[in-house]
């Protein structure tokens, strides 16, 4: 009896976790409702609070399952940014729904990512200084600049950018050619001044091998 309660209750919290994804990624904290993330999990309001405490905290826990499963997926090399950055640009472009779930953190809590120190961005921020008095990273720009500049040219092409598909509309169809020109970009950010026109030489003409 108590692992069949046990189990239905994970099943329970798991369609409220879609649910509330889901809604929040559409309305944002402000305006999503708990009524429609009950309905859609075809639970009770009284379990989303049981579970979660309140909505703000729903979100939290929402927001940072997503976080979770895209530093799983996206592994971080600082001694290979052109790799994570193209890993990053087709995670943002396989899930709006994370993106925009950033956007409304930063819009409506101001708060910081929830995420584990070891996976956390000042943390990237560190691991890239270091690659670069290692001498593995170009130092033209800052490491946070550099990280920022990063992440932004990854996920500037996805639904949940206003500018990118206004700019590049057909961004989806044109996903090789975009990748192709991120990891050059970052490649030539990245890389220190002797690698940099061997690097992108060999980047070419792996690509032209590949086609």
């Amino acid at each position: 009896m108590p692992t069949n309660d046990l189990s239905k209750s994970a099943r329970t919290r798991e369609r409220i976790m879609t649910a509330a994804t889901e809604e929040f990624a559409a309305f944002g904290i402000a305006g999503a409702r708990v009524d429609r993330i009950a309905r859609t999990a075809r639970a009770n309001k009284s379990q989303i609070y049981e579970y979660f405490g309140n909505k703000e905290m729903l979100f939290q826990a929402v927001l940072e399952r997503q976080l979770s499963y895209v530093y799983q997926t996206v592994q971080f090399d600082p001694d290979d940014l052109p790799d994570y950055a193209g890993m990053l640009f087709d995670f943002a472009m396989d899930h709006p729904e994370l993106m925009r779930l950033v956007l409304w953190n930063g819009l409506e809590q101001k708060r910081e990512w929830p995420l584990e120190e070891a996976l956390s961005l000042p943390t990237q921020v560190r691991r890239i200084r270091a690659a670069q008095d290692a001498g593995h990273v170009g130092t033209d720009y800052p490491a946070d600049f550099l990280l920022t500049l990063i992440i932004t040219l990854a996920s500037a092409w996805t639904a949940a950018n206003p500018f990118g598909i206004s700019i590049t509309p057909d961004a989806e169809s044109r996903r090789p050619m975009l990748r192709k020109a991120i990891l050059r970009a970052v490649q030539t950010l990245s890389c220190p001044p002797r690698l940099n026109s061997v690097k992108i030489g060999e980047m070419i003409n792996g690509s032209q091998k590949a086609v």
